[in-house]
């Protein structure tokens, strides 16, 4: 397929997808954004996580 017709087919689904949710009764939500902070808290406590298992596994070494 070409990148239009992929276009062409993807808004057609899209505007299915939304006729039919509206038939059920079903109202337009946006789409759940995550918050800025839990994604800075999800990298942040990922590298302390992975620091801590460094550190622990240093220690078991040692001893």
């Amino acid at each position: 397929m070409t990148p239009a017709a992929t276009q062409a087919r993807h808004i057609s689904l899209l505007r299915l997808e939304q006729a039919a949710g509206q038939a059920f009764g079903y109202a337009d939500e946006p789409e759940p954004v995550a918050p800025r902070s839990a994604i800075l808290f999800s990298s942040s406590g990922f590298a302390i996580a992975t620091v801590a298992t460094a550190v622990a596994a240093t220690i078991t070494y040692l001893v």
